[in-house]
C-alpha cells in the first residue's frame, strides 16, 4: 500500500471540503445577517406606523376636546393615547437609529406641549421655538421622523416625505 498516494488522496479531499466550506459558511452568516435585518426593518416599520396613527389619533381627539359629547371619555382617550405614544417611544430606542430614537423625543416633547396648550396653560416653550406653536412643531417632529425611519429603512430618497402643513383651499387646484 502506498502511504504517499494515501494521505495525497486525503489531504485533496480534506482542502476541496474547506474550498467548500467557506463560501458556504460566509453564505450562511450573509443569509443570516440579513434576516436579522429585515427582522428588524419589519419590527421598525410596524412600531413607526403605529407611533405615527397614534399621533395622529391623539391631535384629531384633542382638537375635539370642548366640543360638547363626551368630555370624560374624550380626555381619557387623549390620556390613553399620550400614555400609548410614551411607550411606543421608548420601543423605538431598542431597534431605532440614534435619528429615529431622537426625533421620536422630539415628538413626544411637543406632544407634552400641546397637552398643555390645550389645558389653557401658557406655551412655556413658545420664545424658544422662535413663536412656532406646537402642532406646527409637532408637523415638523413628525417629518424628522419619517425622514429619520425611511433612511434606516432604506428607502430611497429618504427626505422626500410629503407635507403634513394644513391644506390652503385658496392654493388647491
Amino acid at each position: 500500500m502506498d502511504f504517499k498516494a494515501a494521505f495525497t488522496s486525503i489531504l485533496l479531499l480534506v482542502a476541496g471540503a474547506a474550498v467548500g466550506l467557506i463560501p458556504t459558511y460566509l453564505m450562511d452568516r450573509r443569509r443570516e445577517k440579513h434576516a436579522l435585518a429585515v427582522r428588524w426593518d419589519a419590527a421598525l416599520y410596524d412600531l413607526c406606523r403605529d407611533f405615527s396613527a397614534t399621533v395622529r389619533e391623539f391631535v384629531h381627539l384633542g382638537r375635539r376636546l370642548g366640543r360638547g359629547g363626551d368630555e370624560e371619555a374624550r380626555a381619557a382617550a387623549v390620556e390613553a393615547h399620550h400614555a400609548h405614544l410614551r411607550g411606543l417611544a421608548q420601543q423605538m430606542r431598542l431597534i431605532g437609529s440614534q435619528d429615529v430614537q431622537q426625533a421620536a423625543r422630539e415628538v413626544e416633547h411637543h406632544i407634552s406641549w400641546i397637552r398643555y396648550v390645550w389645558d389653557g396653560r401658557e406655551d412655556e416653550m413658545a420664545i424658544y421655538y422662535g413663536g412656532v406653536p406646537p402642532e406646527a412643531r409637532l408637523r415638523a417632529a413628525m417629518h424628522k421622523l419619517f425622514v429619520a425611519a425611511r433612511t434606516q429603512l432604506g428607502v430611497s430618497n429618504p427626505e422626500e416625505v410629503a407635507s403634513d402643513e394644513p391644506i390652503d383651499p385658496r392654493r388647491t387646484s
